[in-house]
């Protein structure tokens, strides 16, 4: 019998709830996780150890179990750990496409006006998300990916039409947009294009982005909404999330109610 995973290329860190582990909890045995690093924490957190993984062995690996149990693959791409996991992503979708329905992607590389990653590996995204069929950055990173400065000013427009000529195939859903200082929410841009903002709250956790990412990919791919449905589900639950985390005064993301 056919199943459909999501196999998630991402990081894991042990203290503090983020990438893989923000997956996992939401999506459970539907994962397929793949580390790109192991961390000891959250990277904003103080003294973290980054610990590599046999990347190209433990992915390709997982591809051919998975073509060994008749598995579909959701193909969800996060935080990369080294440039080359890029080039090795990029072969293996190629190798593996009749078994990947489709490719979603979070070019982790920045927020706030600034880019958080090597230089190296925020140069790799492109290649990824040329073979992608969605991609979820935020404001910050369409300007990195588009050549620009992540704290140039100016209207996102000018920004997200960069980006849409640059990438067009993929479909394009920004996220943690700010509407003015009380609102922020999300915006597709497609064969339609579809937003929705809900109140901002001024905390900010890290792993929202993956939780939210997670979200979608449970409502649109497993409880079958439509796609505008399931972005406003997902984001109305993260910020859910948020606001319980928020009122536990907790110091990260908590995902248990």
């Amino acid at each position: 019998m056919e199943s459909l995973k999501v196999l998630a290329v991402g990081s894991f860190a042990v203290h503090g709830t983020a990438s893989l582990k923000a997956m996992i909890r939401i999506l459970g045995s539907r994962v397929l996780p793949v580390p790109s690093v192991v961390l000891s924490g959250l990277t904003n957190m103080k003294s973290v150890t980054k610990l590599d993984v046999p990347f190209e062995k433990l992915l390709t690996e997982v591809f051919e179990l998975s073509v060994y149990r008749r598995q579909k693959l959701i193909l969800y791409i996060g935080y990369l750990g080294k440039p080359e996991q890029a080039d090795i992503l990029t072969t293996l979708i190629q190798k593996y496409k009749p078994n990947i329905q489709c490719v979603v992607t979070d070019p982790v590389c920045g927020d706030h006006g600034r880019m958080y990653v090597p230089v190296e590996i925020a140069e790799k995204w492109p290649a990824l998300i040329r073979v992608s069929d969605m991609v979820f950055p935020n404001l910050s990173e369409i300007k990195i990916l588009t050549g620009n400065d992540p704290a140039a000013e100016g209207g996102p427009e000018e920004y997200i039409r960069q980006f849409r000529s640059r990438y067009p195939d993929a479909e394009l859903v920004v996220t943690s947009m700010l509407l003015n200082t009380e609102e922020i929410g999300v915006e597709m841009y497609g064969d339609r294009r579809f937003s929705f903002y809900h109140p901002y709250l001024s905390r900010n956790f890290g792993g929202s982005g993956d939780t939210f990412l997670a979200l979608f990919i449970l409502h649109f791919f497993y409880n079958k909404m439509p796609k505008e449905a399931a972005l406003t589900e997902a984001a109305q639950q993260t910020s859910a999330y948020i606001a319980h985390s928020i009122s536990l005064d907790a110091d990260e993301l908590v995902l248990d109610f």
